[in-house]
C-alpha cells in the first residue's frame, strides 16, 4: 500500500480548497432547493419518488438520466487531487448535463482561483447558450474580465445557438465593444463570433472594418466570417481583391481571400486580378525564382 503524500503542492491545494468551497456552496443551494420543492404538492409531483427528497437534501446521491450518481461524481471530483482522474470525472459530468451539474459548474466558474475557474468554464461548455443562466453568467464575466487571454477564452465560449434576437442582443453588444479591444486576439475572436451572432444589417460594416485591421489575425477572422456566413457586397469584394493582389500579403491570407472570392460574381477586370493573385501563390513564384 502506497503512502499518500504528506501535502499537496501549493497551486493544487489552493485549487482543491476552491473546488470544495464550490461544492459546499452548491450543496447548501441544493439542500434549500430540495426542501422548498418537497414542501409543496407541485414539488412532490415533479419528482419521480417524493420519498427520496429528504435523502437528497441530506447529501445522498441521485441518479442522472443514464443511471449515474452525478452528485457522488461531483463529491469525488471535489476531493480528487490527481489531474487525470479529475479530468475523467469532469468528462463524465460533461456528458450528463443537468440542473445540478449546471449549478456546480457555475459555482466553480465563479471562483477566483484560476484552476477551479478554468475547470468550471470547461464544464459549462456542456450547456448551450440558449440556457439563460449560462448566457447571463458569460456576459457578466466578459464585462468584468481584464486579462486578454481569459477574455479571448470567454468569447470563444459563445458558441452560436438559436435564441430570440432580444436574448442575443446583450451578446452582440459585448462583441461590438470588444472589436475595438487593444489586444488583437480579443478582436479576432470577437469578429469571428460577431459573424455568427449578428444577423442584422450591421454585420457587413463590422466585417469591412475588421478587414482593414492592421493585424492579420483579425483580417483572417473577418475573411472566415465572410466565407462562413456568405456575406456579399461590392465593398467587401474590393477589399478581398486588394488583399489577394497585394504582393506583401502572406500566403495564408491570400489563400483565404481567394477562397472567399469564389463566392462572389467577378467581372472580367476583377477576374483578371483574381487570376494574377492566384499566380502569386503558385509554386515557383516569389523571391529567388
Amino acid at each position: 500500500m502506497h503512502a499518500r503524500p504528506s501535502r499537496l503542492a501549493l497551486p493544487a491545494a489552493v485549487a482543491l480548497v476552491a473546488i470544495v468551497g464550490a461544492w459546499v456552496a452548491f450543496g447548501r443551494h441544493e439542500a434549500a432547493d430540495s426542501a422548498a420543492r418537497v414542501a409543496t404538492p407541485a414539488g412532490r409531483a415533479d419528482r419521480a419518488d417524493a420519498t427520496t427528497a429528504p435523502a437528497v437534501a441530506n447529501g445522498a446521491g441521485r441518479p442522472g438520466a443514464n443511471g449515474i450518481d452525478l452528485r457522488e461524481l461531483m463529491r469525488r471530483y471535489t476531493l480528487e487531487t490527481e489531474l487525470d482522474k479529475r479530468g475523467a470525472l469532469l468528462a463524465t459530468l460533461q456528458a450528463n448535463p443537468d440542473d445540478e451539474v449546471k449549478r456546480f459548474a457555475l459555482a466553480l466558474a465563479a471562483s477566483r482561483e484560476p484552476v477551479a475557474r478554468q475547470e468550471g468554464l470547461e464544464l459549462l461548455k456542456a450547456f448551450p447558450l440558449s440556457d439563460a443562466d449560462v448566457r447571463g453568467f458569460l456576459v457578466s464575466e466578459i464585462d468584468r474580465e481584464r486579462d486578454p487571454a481569459m477574455l479571448t477564452k470567454l468569447v470563444d465560449m459563445l458558441a452560436p445557438t438559436m435564441i430570440a434576437s432580444e436574448d442575443a442582443a446583450p451578446l452582440v453588444a459585448r462583441l461590438t465593444d470588444l472589436r475595438a479591444h487593444p489586444d488583437p486576439e480579443v478582436r479576432a475572436a470577437s469578429v469571428l463570433q460577431t459573424s455568427q451572432w449578428d444577423r442584422g444589417d450591421g454585420l457587413e460594416n463590422a466585417l469591412r472594418e475588421a478587414m482593414r485591421d492592421p493585424d492579420e489575425r483579425v483580417r483572417l477572422a473577418a475573411i472566415g466570417g465572410i466565407t462562413a456566413e456568405r456575406v456579399r457586397s461590392d465593398p467587401l469584394k474590393e477589399i478581398l481583391l486588394a488583399i489577394a493582389g497585394d504582393p506583401r500579403t502572406s500566403g495564408e491570407e491570400r489563400s483565404r481571400a481567394l477562397f472567399a472570392l469564389e463566392g462572389f460574381a467577378l467581372n472580367r477586370a476583377e477576374y483578371e486580378i483574381y487570376r494574377q493573385a492566384a499566380q502569386l501563390g503558385a509554386p515557383g513564384h516569389g523571391h529567388g525564382h
